[in-house]
């Protein structure tokens, strides 16, 4: 049986080709007493089917995917898999396990030099990152105690995904709806309540459930956990999916980032003051002004608009970078 491969030949190794007889030593049969050593490659046909690819043991030229086996003659044949299957048995399903498996191994050392070319690069960003966005989580903290109940319901609209700042307002029902209520209420006037929109959200990223500065510092420990001291142990795809849930997670920050910015503005202040002006439902006002947004009864007490730190959005490039080879 092969022995196994080091990690040079996995990466430079083709296991997968497009035209199967584009590779040495092929012959069309097997030679008496020879047996199976190993699976070298899977193929996928691309001239199929215009072309179909020969079979040693089917002896037709009927598939558009099979394999090239290796001999212990030395020889390299062209294998359907089901004809694989039935000629060397129990050997055959050993060979195609550990041919899969080298091939998902050097996937993994693929996106792991992916991930060494850019590593610098993103150490560097992700730190200037984590400045950024734990200033970016105290303002959210700091939105939140102030204005609990505001940014409570600011909460709930954010989930709703609409955007809309509403309320419900009292308005003389429609000669229609009086028509259609109880013939014994003899009330002259009837009302009814209809749902008006204020304003619009702007930013609802604000409210996003990430907490980024902790999003921003996992996804550095998992880039120094996908190092070279532990490139080849077990764990490698847990630890490069790792780094990639990470980059997930980086673009959301990005994004919430943008988000952030546009809900401090005063644009969106003066909505939300408006909002809550007109809202029966919450008790104390606000005011909105050019420098942040306060309480009516109490203009010491509110949110001063401080802009954030500039995003350095490079670090998205070098993502961009590292998931061009997946």
């Amino acid at each position: 049986m092969a022995g196994a491969l080091n990690t040079d030949l996995i990466r430079n190794t083709v296991f997968r080709l497009t035209d199967p007889y584009d590779q040495r030593d092929l012959i069309n049969y097997v030679p008496e007493h020879a047996k199976l050593l190993d699976i070298l490659n899977i193929y996928e046909f691309e001239r199929f089917p215009t072309e179909k690819a020969f079979c040693v043991v089917c002896k037709g030229h009927r598939h558009k995917r099979g394999f090239t086996a290796a001999l212990t003659t030395g020889d390299r044949v062209l294998v359907g898999s089901a004809c694989g299957q039935k000629k060397f048995g129990a050997s055959w399903e050993d060979a195609e396990k550990r041919l899969r498996q080298r091939s998902d191994h050097q996937y993994e050392l693929l996106m792991y030099d992916r991930l060494t070319m850019i590593r610098g690069q993103l150490q560097e960003k992700l730190q200037q990152w984590l400045r950024v966005f734990e200033q970016l989580e105290g303002r959210k903290a700091a939105f939140s105690r102030i204005f609990g109940e505001v940014a409570s319901r600011l909460t709930e609209v954010a989930k709703r995904g609409d955007g809309r700042l509403t309320i419900h307002r009292k308005v003389r029902a429609s000669s229609f709806q009086q028509a259609l209520a109880r013939d014994d209420d003899d009330s002259k006037d009837r009302f009814t309540y209809q749902e008006v929109t204020v304003a619009t959200l702007a930013g609802p990223g604000f409210f996003d459930s990430l907490h980024t500065y902790r999003a921003v510092a996992q996804a550095i420990q998992s880039v120094k956990d996908h190092s070279f001291e532990k490139a080849l142990s077990l764990d490698m795809t847990k630890r490069r999916k790792a780094v990639e849930r990470s980059f997930e997670d980086l673009q959301r920050c990005a994004e919430i980032y943008d988000d952030v910015n546009a809900f401090l503005a005063p644009e969106s202040f003066a909505g939300l003051a408006r909002w809550v002006d007109q809202n029966d439902g919450i008790r104390r006002k606000l005011v909105a002004r050019h420098n942040g947004l306060f309480f009516s009864d109490d203009l010491n007490q509110g949110m001063t608009l401080l802009p954030l730190p500039d995003l350095d959005e490079t670090l998205l490039d070098c993502i961009w970078e590292y998931r061009r080879a997946g």
